[in-house]
């Protein structure tokens, strides 16, 4: 076998083993909204995060953020587009790609925003979910989400969810 041949296939080794490398070094982080002791980076159930955003901020790129039964309604966080930081707070950014799932689906794992009352959309508004950078979310019910009546088109649109560059919404 000449030389050539086999830096060749020493390189496709190579390329192999740092993509079986960097799919193994996903890791795993659990939510579980009735969890009094959540410990970073949530990686048991006994350690698991009590809020999903918790769970999504302790993640890298290519991890799974497994969820459990519960109404997740706390808490608010607004997202950033190109830059630019959004008034609206949504329950739920997840703005990097990474994997957000329910472990029963959506009639048992519930995102829910809020929504002024006798008005729907409004000051203190806050939508379901945000997603960008090849994020997904898989297995909920989004409920009850809201957006601003002013503000940036950004801040208006999407109340269940809001979606941007290369996102999935399953179930």
């Amino acid at each position: 076998m000449s030389k050539g041949k086999n830096l060749h296939r020493i390189f496709n080794l190579l390329v192999l083993f740092l993509a079986l490398e960097i799919r193994a070094s996903a890791t795993t982080h659990y939510v579980d909204l009735n969890n009094l002791t959540p410990t970073s980076p949530y990686a048991t159930w006994g350690s698991a995060a009590s809020t999903i955003q918790d769970a999504i901020d302790a993640a890298d790129p290519g991890d799974l953020i497994v969820v459990t039964n519960g109404v997740y309604q706390t808490g608010g966080r607004a997202a950033t587009i190109a830059g630019i930081q959004e008034l609206l707070a949504n329950r739920v950014v997840i703005d990097k790609a990474v994997t957000v799932q329910s472990v029963n689906g959506p009639s048992a794992t519930i995102i829910q925003g809020y929504q002024v009352p006798g008005q729907t959309n409004g000051p203190g508004a806050v939508r379901c979910a945000f997603l960008t950078n090849n994020a997904a979310l898989i297995g909920f019910t989004l409920t009850q989400g809201a957006t601003l009546s002013s503000g940036s088109s950004f801040d208006q649109r999407g109340g269940g969810a809001y979606c941007i560059l290369s996102t999935v919404i399953s179930n």
